[in-house]
């Protein structure tokens, strides 16, 4: 359609909501041994969001993290949907250079599926108030309005200039441009289903996606498009 709808790539890890994962057959069930990739953010059509955090100790001035504390960031590979284009390179690197190390009976290993996040973003201590009272939250149902946001500041800078807005991201933000315009993520990983999940490796992978928007690289690039 033409524009970006971003979703939570959900806060289990592999696992499914409520820590849910699947059985041989299917079926979902606590401590069963296959990965639950979720939905909609396996959907190729939507811009799936993963979260990161700033780890304790650590400041914003140092690499964030994949969150790993209250919630685990949303990722792996669909069971249901083939890999769009758009993707395909990055992922096929990840695959190649960082091949996840669990058998076929544990995820979806075809290299063809659907791989997600695409992107994430802070997901830990939001402040919130409620009745008066101020609440830490935590969750990629932060950090996705959060990256909407963003894009959102980006599509009024261009209408400012008198361009149009930027439509559906996804196929621009696996180019090799614009992804070094995103904070790599490399520490972390997004655990379930009774492993350590997959690893945040160099480039894309399936726990943040192509990394945490920079606003400033990101805006100067999408300027610069017709």
């Amino acid at each position: 359609m033409g524009m970006t709808v971003l979703y939570s790539s959900g806060d289990d890890g592999v696992a499914g909501n409520d820590d849910y994962c699947l059985e041989p057959n299917g079926t979902q069930a606590l401590g069963a041994p296959r990965f639950n990739p979720s939905f909609p953010g396996t959907c190729p059509y939507v811009t799936s969001v993963g979260a990161t955090q700033v780890s304790p100790n650590h400041t914003v001035y140092e690499p964030e993290s994949a969150c790993e504390q209250v919630i685990y960031s949303g990722g792996g590979f669909s069971n249901v949907f083939a890999m769009p284009s758009y993707q395909k390179t990055a992922v096929e690197t990840y695959l190649r250079d960082y091949p996840p190390p669990y058998p076929p009976t544990v995820y979806n290993a075809s290299g063809n599926s659907r791989a997600f996040p695409d992107i994430s973003a802070n997901g830990a201590n939001y402040v919130v108030a409620i009745q008066g009272e101020y609440w830490l939250v935590y969750g990629t149902s932060c950090s996705s309005p959060v990256s909407a946001t963003i894009f959102s500041a980006i599509n009024d800078a261009r209408l400012a200039v008198g361009k149009g807005p930027i439509g559906f991201v996804n196929p621009t933000i696996y180019t090799p441009t614009f992804m070094a315009a995103f904070n790599d993520i490399t520490n972390g990983t997004n655990p379930g289903c009774g492993t350590v999940g997959f690893y945040a490796e160099p480039g894309w992978d399936p726990v943040t996606g192509v990394g945490t928007p920079n606003f400033e690289k990101l805006v100067a690039l999408w300027l610069d498009l017709p």
